[in-house]
């Protein structure tokens, strides 16, 4: 089966070239063409890595940005965690231009797949990309990056466990500036506590609110549908994608 074809105008995939495993295809979003090696799920079976292939979620947050510009007009320090192939990331420096951006995640072999991404997506004024395992390492993290005005996550938390490591991470690199805010997508998962959300918020003290996208213009853009040679597929009589905005409350 050929990697993913979305033909709708806002972001699509298309195959360019395969190896054994992985499949280069060109995501598209908004004016931005982005490349990268997905992994060809019909092909090679169910992935055991989840940072190795395109997600319904990394397709929404770069939507939400295309369509909402003045998410990144203030941004001067962009961080994106758990990025995987690091499309979220890399649809950010494309749009932001005058941004400094930096894309990490957990797995070294994700972290190198992604620096890849970034040779083949720019000819200079790369993103940088580091290892980044969330809750460790913070201080000496922060010490050599600061901290960032926009902190960016697609589908990165996959059970009840991953969600403290991951609002810690975000408090401690947050700047306190009034807009600084972190953006998450993910999908309500059956296995999730419906309070889960709620009770990390107040745990960890940060403030929250949801950003509802499905009445928006550009919703059709997100496919609705269960063939499974869509990678941005996603039903959503199955789950549910949330945005979520994070930031710090103003008197921290």
């Amino acid at each position: 089966m050929a990697a993913a074809v979305d033909t709708a105008p806002g972001a699509h995939g298309q195959e360019n070239i395969s190896d054994d495993s992985l499949t280069w295809v060109d995501v598209t979003v908004g004016t931005q063409l982005i490349k990268v090696l997905n992994w060809d799920e019909g092909r090679q079976g169910i992935i055991t890595l989840s940072g190795q292939r395109l997600w319904p979620s990394a397709k929404l947050l770069a939507l939400l940005m295309h369509h909402n510009p003045d998410i990144l007009e203030g941004a001067k320090n962009v961080l994106e965690l758990g990025a995987g192939l690091g499309v979220v990331g890399i649809a950010a420096a494309k749009m932001a231009g005058h941004a400094k951006v930096m894309i990490t995640d957990g797995e070294d072999s994700v972290v190198e797949l992604c620096r890849e991404h970034l040779r083949r997506n720019f000819e200079k004024d790369q993103p940088q990309c580091e290892k980044l395992f969330w809750g460790e390492g913070l201080e000496e993290f922060k010490q050599k990056h600061g901290t960032f005005d926009l902190i960016l996550g697609s589908d990165v938390v996959e059970g009840e466990d991953s969600l403290p490591p991951f609002l810690s991470t975000v408090k401690e690199l947050l700047n306190s500036s009034p807009t600084a805010m972190c953006l998450q997508t993910y999908v309500e998962r059956p296995y999730l506590p419906s309070n889960l959300i709620a009770r990390e918020a107040e745990a960890c003290g940060l403030s929250y609110t949801y950003i509802e996208w499905e009445n928006q213009p550009w919703a059709h853009q997100m496919v609705q549908t269960k063939d499974p040679s869509r990678w941005d597929r996603f039903s959503p009589l199955w789950a549910k994608i949330r945005i979520i905005a994070w930031m710090k409350p103003l008197s921290s």
